[in-house]
């Protein structure tokens, strides 16, 4: 009988609170979650950081040897020699995942199937079929572009870096801190370069000679990554390559490096805005405004504020695709 008299009294207690201090009670537990979180992440490396450390040093040290021996038998399947390494190396490193993947592309816009990609397209009704006469033109200028123009530089380079002797390494695997160090280098160097070269041939002296052929694709395609003068390829090309001629990463670093710029450069240009990859926005908006965005990345951008028109426009669709969804919602229900 207490029992129950107790409850009903608490239960009375809690009908009649002020809703002001349940109010504040609720605003008080919602602070202390996150200072609790905040607290922990805080508190636990300084308790447990020495043993984190040591654990992520010995699974860094598992993996490093483990890739030691897969480079050691790759290296004893296909051989050490320096041009072979250097030249067909880098060669395949960019013809591979370029060719790969830009004709995936190709067959996508060719034949508009799956019919569930066209909803990512970024410019809906273009290149639906892509005009079959133009990508030939493109893939023609491509070629023309990779192995008339990159493979004698390519070439120029490796005798360079023999004459002052300096080639990359091969035998030993360099440290994931030196690759992450190298690549973030090659990241910057290429960055800076791409930006300020892109603007200087947009200058109305330069731009009809130099870098209109790439502006032909008002709504790019993938392999249109490299449609362009040999003026603008090998000016693009030298910002891609001060960084590797600096810094003289090991030759797995550099062939990673290439395959990385060359899919970089095709995701911006596929015209596709899949979630699951990085944006193709940015460069898309280039194409179709020409005289903005002109980095792969955002920060020189908008550093400079050429990206001013894109994040509007941005916002503009954003706005536009919300309102569309909410009314395919409300005609739903």
């Amino acid at each position: 009988m207490a029992l129950c008299v107790m409850l009903q009294t608490g239960i009375r207690l809690e009908v009649t609170r002020s809703p002001n201090i349940i109010i504040a009670e609720m605003k008080q537990s919602s602070w202390q979650k996150p200072l609790l979180f905040v607290t922990a992440s805080l508190l636990l490396p300084i308790f447990y950081g020495h043993t984190l450390m040591t654990s992520l040093q010995q699974f860094w040290t598992v993996i490093g040897i483990a890739a030691e021996s897969k480079w050691i038998t790759f290296l004893q399947l296909v051989g050490t020699d320096d041009w072979n390494l250097y030249v067909w190396g880098i060669v395949l490193s960019i013809q591979i995942p370029f060719w790969s993947v830009g004709i995936l592309f190709a067959f996508l816009d060719y034949y508009n199937w799956p019919k569930w990609i066209m909803r990512y397209k970024i410019q809906p009704g273009t290149n639906e079929p892509v005009d079959l006469n133009k990508l030939t033109e493109t893939i023609r200028v491509v070629l023309v572009n990779q192995w008339v123009i990159a493979f004698p530089l390519l070439i120029a380079t490796y005798y360079f870096q023999k004459m002052i002797h300096r080639m990359p390494e091969i035998q030993e695997l360099p440290t994931v801190e030196r690759t992450l160090f190298d690549f973030l280098v090659l990241f910057l160097f290429e960055e800076v370069g791409v930006y300020y070269v892109h603007r200087l041939i947009h200058h109305p002296k330069l731009y009809i000679r130099v870098h209109k052929k790439h502006h032909e694709w008002r709504a790019p395609v993938a392999i249109a990554s490299m449609y362009c003068t040999g003026t603008e390829y090998f000016l693009l090309l030298s910002a891609a390559a001060v960084g590797p001629l600096l810094m003289n990463p090991h030759i797995l670093t550099l062939w990673v490096w290439y395959a990385f710029v060359h899919l970089r450069s095709v995701n911006e240009h596929t015209g596709y805005e899949f979630p699951w990859l990085p944006t193709a926005e940015h460069h898309n908006y280039h194409h179709i405004i020409n005289n903005a965005c002109y980095s792969h990345s955002y920060f020189l951008d908008w550093l400079h504020g050429t990206d001013k028109g894109f994040r509007s426009y941005m916002s503009r669709k954003k706005a536009l695709n919300n309102s569309t969804e909410r009314l395919e919602t409300s005609n739903a229900n």
